[in-house]
């Protein structure tokens, strides 16, 4: 019996596919390749949006999305492999982000980063999915391509399907590295690179920091990922292949940026950056029946404390993990904590308000109105979703766009900042904690911005719904590019109208001066002959 209701179940699913596959149906291939949940969020929410309009989706990632596995439409090409890179121990392929790591070292763990998506795209499951689209002529209307990796997705798309527009999609809150070659230069006398701790409003100095450390960082990496790249195509499909990585991000018709001004600031950008917001918030699941009765029987509230997917509380040291025990065990009656810790020391002494687990559905727990306080890295995701459902935050930091989004948190009054380095001091904790817990001006605070954010997210699957129909269907978007990507910076900066304008002023200055030496020669000369005759 229950072999017949799956049966009837997965007939159903692949005729309501079906039903949608009409001509206005578009094939999209996406290629989402870093192994982590935070990165892959928001495009497994866009392609299940996507395959239940009816477009077929083809997509390369290490994350296949629940629940379409039985769409006619959907084709998984599995690179799951990939999380192995992502890991705690430290060997020399494995990106190891177990510590606080600044935006200099961080250089070196990105050429890392670039390596894996080699090895993906060398994979066998890559290659089996590359001779299909080969065999069958299978033709995209568009690619959708993680940012960072353009060089590597773009040389495919040319080798695959030739001439297909590709859009760019960043689970960051901008896309510096698209943005400078298709819309406009981005300003960064107020405007914060995403590795940065500052906000839009900065010194004299840190605008001179933030300009030069863009410059720097984006030189380093984006010639990591180019380097990589060809290196790919060179082993994978010859050296004369190499030419395919040549203009990789100047040929993006369109970027989607899953973020907006709320996460991060207000800036100009061309009509072909388009910002979404987050696309991964949706009405949360219902919640485990443990968590709901932990949360449920909290009198006073409850402290949510994660520090994302890829930071575990076991890599904390033992001081800081022992500070942050003592603090809790020392809320007043009626707090409880909720603590994702995975593979914690089990010896390790737990206060009688705290419940750990290794796994959390965060949204759902973010979503309970007991829950206070969120203690988080400062993850894109996570500060998304605790301004979503209304819950303060205490940042700690720790690499990449934590320092940046924790700065919005403090900017934006919804929250405060403890470095890696405060952890070691147990009175900073409890400092940090209690500011935010017992005063209501973050509570309203972020009341505030929660009602904006409904008012985004409500149309954020819309919004990039259209614009990836609006690409597949015009062949490209180069009708939303800016002439000015095009100029040098000598016209970018207008330094030729600038030059002609002061050449003008020179003349005319030269004129006025010349007129003006020659009156007063005339007027001497007049007044020596006066003088003479008299």
């Amino acid at each position: 019996m229950e072999k017949n209701w799956k049966f009837v179940i997965r007939l159903h699913l692949l005729l309501q596919s079906s039903m949608f596959l009409t001509t206005d149906a578009f094939k999209i291939l996406v290629f989402y390749p870093t192994p982590s949940l935070s990165h892959q969020r928001p495009i497994m929410a866009l392609t299940e949006r996507l395959v239940q309009k009816g477009h077929e989706l083809f997509v390369v990632s290490p994350n296949a999305v629940p629940g379409l596995e039985h769409y006619a439409n959907y084709t998984y090409v599995d690179i799951s492999f990939s999380y192995k890179y992502f890991s705690d121990k430290k060997e020399n392929e494995t990106v190891v982000l177990q510590q606080e790591i600044s935006k200099w070292a961080y250089v070196q763990t990105h050429e890392k980063v670039a390596n894996i998506h080699r090895a993906q795209f060398l994979s066998e499951a890559f290659f089996q999915f590359q001779r299909r689209v080969i065999s069958e002529k299978i033709k995209f209307d568009v690619v959708i391509a993680e940012s960072y990796s353009i060089p590597y997705t773009c040389a495919i798309t040319r080798m695959v399907s030739n001439g297909t527009p590709l859009i760019s999609m960043t689970t960051f809150s901008a896309d510096f590295g698209v943005q400078k070659r298709i819309s406009n230069v981005p300003h960064f006398s107020f405007v914060p690179t995403l590795m940065s701790d500052y906000t839009d409003r900065m010194s004299l100095w840190q605008k001179i920091e933030n300009w030069l450390s863009y410059k720097y960082l984006s030189w380093r990496m984006e010639g990591q990922m180019l380097k990589a790249a060809r290196q790919f195509i060179r082993d994978a499909y010859g050296n004369e292949s190499e030419r395919l990585v040549d203009g990789c991000w100047e040929s993006v018709s369109l970027s989607l940026v899953t973020s907006n001004s709320l996460y991060y600031y207000p800036r100009l950008l061309g009509p072909n950056i388009i910002e979404t917001g987050p696309l991964h918030l949706k009405t949360p699941a219902k919640l485990p029946k443990n968590l709901q009765e932990w949360l449920n029987g909290a009198e006073k509230g409850v402290i949510y404390f994660s520090l994302g997917s890829n930071m575990k509380a076991k890599s904390l040291p033992v001081q800081v993990r022992a500070n942050f025990l003592r603090m809790f065990d020392e809320l007043p009656a009626g707090y409880r904590v909720l603590w994702k810790s995975e593979d914690i020391d089990e010896a390790v002494r737990k206060p009688h308000n705290i419940l750990m687990q290794d796994w959390v559905p965060q949204d759902s727990v973010l979503a309970h109105p007991n829950v206070k306080l969120f203690i988080t890295q400062g993850g894109l995701q996570s500060f998304q979703e605790a301004v979503h459902f209304g819950v303060p935050m205490v940042g700690i930091p720790l690499f990449v766009d934590q320092g940046c989004q924790v700065s919005k948190i403090v900017d934006a009054k919804i929250g405060v900042r403890l470095s890696p380095k405060d952890l070691h001091s147990f009175e900073k904790i409890k400092t940090a904690v209690e500011s935010v817990l017992y005063d209501e001006s973050y509570q309203r605070n972020i009341r505030k911005l929660s009602a904006i954010s409904r008012d985004f997210s409500s149309v954020a699957l819309d919004k990039a719904t259209f614009w990836v129909e609006h690409v597949a269907r015009h062949g490209g978007a180069a009708h939303l590019r800016p002439s000015m990507v095009d100029a040098n910076l000598i016209q970018y900066l207008c330094l030729d109208i600038i030059s002609i304008f002061m050449a003008v002023l020179l003349v005319i200055s030269f004129i006025l001066f010349k007129g003006c030496e020659s009156v007063i020669e005339m007027v001497s000369n007049f007044s020596i002959a006066k003088v003479k005759k008299g």
